[in-house]
This record gives structure tokens, C-alpha cells and sequence, in this order.
């Protein structure tokens, strides 16, 4: 019998340790991920900026690439404002997932704003 309880305490024991590990470590993802994300943003907030000063110059694919470009911005804030509220409730795996995903939006905001000048000023 006292070999069971020292079992069921170590088994205890095992099972916490690991478990406040893996909350760390999505705590740690999602501030990371936070940190990538609101980085890229100001990124593509600047450029976003940029083609607003040089405008379309009613070139088509521009004009598509820049709505783009707004689109996954938004796309990006939702998914930010989603993981600030998880993050606050201390839900960090959901944070982690939410701020990657709105990286991957800005990325592909980014991508389609740079694009956008390359079609207006050839660089």
C-alpha cells in the first residue's frame, strides 16, 4: 500500500510539472508570436502608408494589390485582437495560434503591398 501512494504522489507530481511546462511554453510561443506579429504589422502599416502617398495611378493590378493588401491587414488585426483577449485570459495555446495566424496575415499583406510599389515604381 505505501508503495502505491509514493507511486500515486510521484505520478502526481510528474503530471503537474509537465503540465506547468507546457503552459510556459505556450505562454513563451505566444509572446513571441505577439512580438513577430505587431512587428510585421508596423511593417505593413508603413508601407501601406506609402502607397497611399503615391496612390494607384489607375493601374489595375495595383489598384487590386493594394485592396489586398488592406484586406489581409484587417484579416491580421481581427486575429491579433482575438489572441490579445486569450492572452488576457491566460489561455496562451489559443494566443499562440491566433498571433502566428495573424502574422501569416501580415506577411501576406506585406507581400502584396510590396508588390503593389514594384507595379507603380518598378523597384
Amino acid at each position: 500500500m505505501r508503495r502505491l501512494n509514493i507511486f500515486s504522489i510521484l505520478l502526481l507530481f510528474l503530471i503537474t510539472t509537465t503540465t506547468g511546462f507546457s503552459q510556459n511554453g505556450y505562454r513563451e510561443s505566444a509572446l513571441s508570436w505577439q512580438k513577430q506579429a505587431k512587428d510585421t504589422r508596423k511593417a505593413v502599416v508603413g508601407v501601406l502608408e506609402e502607397l497611399e502617398k503615391i496612390g494607384d495611378k489607375g493601374n489595375p493590378d495595383a489598384k487590386g494589390l493594394i485592396e489586398d493588401t488592406k484586406k489581409w491587414l484587417e484579416e491580421g488585426d481581427n486575429a491579433l485582437s482575438k489572441a490579445d483577449k486569450e492572452i488576457e485570459k491566460e489561455d496562451y495555446e489559443k494566443a499562440s495560434y491566433d498571433y502566428n495566424m495573424a502574422w501569416q496575415y501580415y506577411v501576406k499583406a506585406a507581400t502584396a503591398g510590396l508588390n503593389a510599389k514594384r507595379v507603380l515604381t518598378g523597384q
